[in-house]
């Protein structure tokens, strides 16, 4: 079975500049590609000690970015499955702020996994709807709004922020996004030949000074002039 990558596990505290947070849960997701013919795979952690119990952050395995998850709420709900690919309307928050959004993806994923306890109460297999919306009138970094809909009744909609590896670190204490050791390696290897070529080569130029201050020694030359 496919497995979790980010650097996350249950009940694990996440200690941040300003944050001491909680992993109490966890949901693997995977959705097939009728075009690219493959799985893709997004994993969601719960997270608690935010303003909102119902916080989420999302590694996704493709394109490997993470993303934090924090709730916004309309004044009804919306089907992500009753919405298409640039489709444009208006929504208000609660508070009474519009936003103009257009849809920039639909689609349906299947939870392959589940680890703790999480707000809602799913099972394997079973489906889950979502559209990803973007506000065009919030800044660039805070566009993207995520609808969800789960067990067919339970609709979510939360604002989707990209963290960056520092803003991670500033509010996780860590990196989420798993260590890229295949990189590493790569890196590794390639700093040792380039120690090793380093060593020959002047193991080669001594050998070669220590026989030119032999030849000097022989002819009258002190010893003092070996290796130069």
């Amino acid at each position: 079975m496919k497995q979790t990558k980010a650097r996350l596990k249950i009940n694990q505290i996440l200690t941040g500049k300003k944050t001491n947070l909680r992993v109490v849960g966890c949901l693997l997701f995977r959705e097939w590609d009728k075009k690219d013919k493959r799985f893709y795979y997004w994993e969601e952690w719960e997270i608690t000690g935010l303003a909102d119990y119902d916080s989420w952050v999302e590694y996704d395995h493709s394109d490997q970015t993470v993303s934090l998850y924090e709730p916004i709420r309309f004044t009804q709900a919306i089907d992500p499955t009753q919405l298409e690919k640039g489709q444009s309307f208006t929504v208000s928050e609660q508070d009474g702020k519009d936003h103009v959004v257009v849809v920039d993806e639909v689609g349906i994923g299947e939870i392959m996994n589940i680890k703790g306890k999480n707000t809602y109460q799913v099972f394997p297999k079973e489906l889950m709807a979502y559209a990803t919306l973007r506000d065009t009138g919030a800044p660039k970094n805070r566009q993207l709004i995520t609808i969800e809909k789960y067990n067919n009744r339970e609709y979510d909609a939360y604002r989707k922020v990209q963290l960056s590896d520092k803003e991670q670190k500033e509010l996780f204490g860590r990196t989420i996004k798993p260590i890229d050791w295949t990189t590493i390696i790569f890196i590794v290897i390639f700093i040792a030949i380039i120690l090793f070529a380093f060593i020959f080569d002047n193991n080669s130029d001594n050998s070669n000074g220590g026989g030119h201050g032999g030849s000097r020694s022989v002819y009258g030359g002190s010893s003092g002039g070996l290796g130069k």
